[in-house]
């Protein structure tokens, strides 16, 4: 689980540091989203993220995932496709030619990688002939990369449903005992996390095709390996579940331009997300309504994961039709409020319906549960958080010892010099020094405290980094923060898989990256308490690891 550890936080740690200098490109290189007619935004705004969470997600599977026939057809296949997407979002490709790219990238995992739908629901023991499974599995790996594709309409709504199926597949694949479709969850996970702190909405930069069409890819291959192993214990229609809302949004839009006698490829404003929109739903709202929809989806497929076909067939058909049953009055409520407004009667005051207001007000307190408070406890949290776990620090290596030492120096010249470099230098220390000392400070700190009251100080740190992230004005979010706590509400999931240790390095790296960023992003001065509290950290773990070395 070590390097389970060191591939999403690397992944993460790439992630956050390309999004700024990427955003910055995007004018030049022409990776511009401009307003339109089926836009939501009003300006222009970058959309060059998907090259930072394809580049943060693979880098760690090349280096740190172990080198199978499928791991390396992905690869491949993955880099097919981001030449693809990046052409996309630069000259808007045709429809047909982002199909063939999607095509290929398929082709290469199915034929090089081995990775096959070899197997079909309620047909037990039969392996269905190449001649079946090669262009079946195309068919759905291509279905799934354009569901989520096609969710991406909203700030934060294609990475954050993607982050809930990544999260339910990772939990799988370590309960399945396949550590390399783990480690590709993982590097994607950090990566969505990564861009997501950019994205949440007002979102600073987009995905665009080159990060959607990758999400949605590596999930499809993620659902085949889980599933079509032939030791799996799992159901082979749980994916359903996975990608609950991508593909039913995807379904019932083709379904109703059909019925409408138009291409099922056309597009238009009648996905979920816009009908949400057209009940006078904010962007917030919308998301934070789809996100809890997909949770209750992944929820079901994880509990699930041992039922029979016919059971998650069942609760899969009765959650869309109340899901679609739901929307749908809702808009009727609407249309009929519209329709009494231009007879003059009192009903105009009625136009969201009581049920959408309930539905708003629910939202509305999830947001209020978070609370505010003051960025100066932020202040003081995390550099203590820091100098502790710097002094609680055990068994310091000599290459651990040398890293803080370069990582110090680098802080040195970031912090004496205004270079471009100096951007990079800075949230590499950081992120050495958060990474270090509580890798070297778990096995202490557990002698020391229980691991319950750890992790609820670090939930607690976490709510007030995102209290202080909806109240920046620097850095402003609003959707992450209700995913996050999605995410942590169904931690209990992963009971087994980040126990002890691990648990206790990853939750509070992510915190503390994200409060890092909220303090860089805020500061006043060139030098404060967060960077002295780096600079003594990384002092205090140089000198331990040197002097622990040379009295031996």
């Amino acid at each position: 689980m070590q390097q389970a550890v060191y591939i999403l936080l690397l992944s993460l740690f790439i992630s956050m540091v390309l999004v700024p200098p990427l955003a910055r490109l995007a004018g030049p290189l022409g990776l511009t989203d401009r307003p339109g007619a089926r836009k939501i935004h009003q300006q222009p705004i970058p959309r060059s993220g998907g090259i930072a969470i394809v580049i943060g997600a693979l880098t760690p599977v090349f280096f740190l995932v172990t080198p199978r026939p499928d791991v390396l057809a992905f690869l491949i296949a993955a880099f097919v496709l981001f030449v693809f997407g990046v052409l996309d979002d630069r000259f808007d490709l045709d429809y047909r030619v982002k199909l063939l790219g999607q095509i290929s990238a398929s082709a290469i995992v199915a034929i090089g990688g081995g990775v096959l739908i070899e197997s079909l629901p309620f047909i037990d023991g039969d392996v269905l002939p190449g001649f079946i499974s090669l262009p079946l599995t195309i068919f759905v790996i291509v279905g799934i990369t354009n569901a989520v594709n096609l969710s991406d309409g909203l700030d934060g709504l294609a990475g954050g449903i993607s982050l809930l199926a990544l999260v339910c597949l990772s939990v799988l694949a370590y309960q399945g005992g396949d550590p390399a479709a783990l480690g590709i969850a993982l590097s994607m996970i950090g990566a969505t996390f990564g861009f997501l702190r950019f994205n949440s909405n007002p979102a600073q930069i987009f995905m665009g095709d080159t990060g959607s069409q990758f999400l949605g890819f590596g999930t499809a291959v993620l659902v085949i390996l889980v599933t079509q192993r032939p030791d799996t214990v799992y159901g082979q229609l749980i994916p359903a579940l996975i990608l609950g809302i991508p593909v039913l949004d995807m379904a019932t839009v083709m379904v109703r331009r059909v019925r409408a006698g138009l291409s099922p490829f056309r597009p238009d404003r009648s996905h979920l997300h816009h009908r949400l929109l057209s009940l006078g739903w904010s962007q917030y709202q919308a998301v934070v309504f789809i996100y809890v929809m997909q949770a209750l989806m992944v929820l079901a497929a994880y509990l699930m994961r041992f039922a029979s076909d016919l059971a998650v067939l069942v609760v899969y058909l009765a959650g869309s039709i109340a899901l679609l049953w739901l929307v749908h009055g809702l808009l009727l409520r609407v249309d009929r409020c519209a329709l009494a407004e231009s007879r003059g009667t009192k009903a105009s005051r009625l136009l969201i319906g009581t049920r959408s207001r309930w539905i708003l007000d629910k939202i509305d307190c999830m947001t209020d549960f978070l609370g505010r408070v003051p960025a100066p406890m932020l202040r003081i949290l995390v550099p203590v958080t820091l100098l502790a776990g710097a002094l609680l620090a055990a068994d310091v290596g000599t290459d651990v010892g040398w890293l803080a030492a370069i990582s110090l120096l680098g802080l040195i010249i970031a912090l004496l010099s205004r270079s471009a470099l100096s951007y990079w230098l800075e949230r590499l220390a950081a992120y050495v020094t958060v990474s270090t000392v509580l890798f070297l400070s778990a096995d202490p700190l557990q002698s020391l405290v229980e691991a319950g009251p750890l992790l609820a100080f670090f939930l607690m740190l976490g709510f007030v980094t995102w209290a202080q992230i909806r109240s920046a004005t620097e850095f402003r979010t609003s959707t992450l923060d209700v995913l996050i706590l999605i995410l942590m509400c169904l931690l209990p999931l992963s009971t087994g898989m980040w126990s002890g240790r691990y648990l206790l390095v990853i939750l509070p790296c992510i915190v503390l990256f994200y409060a890092i960023e909220v303090l860089l992003a805020e500061r006043r001065g060139r030098l404060g308490g967060l960077h002295l509290s780096i600079l003594l950290s990384l002092l205090i773990v140089a000198l331990k690891s040197f002097m622990g070395h040379q009295n031996v």
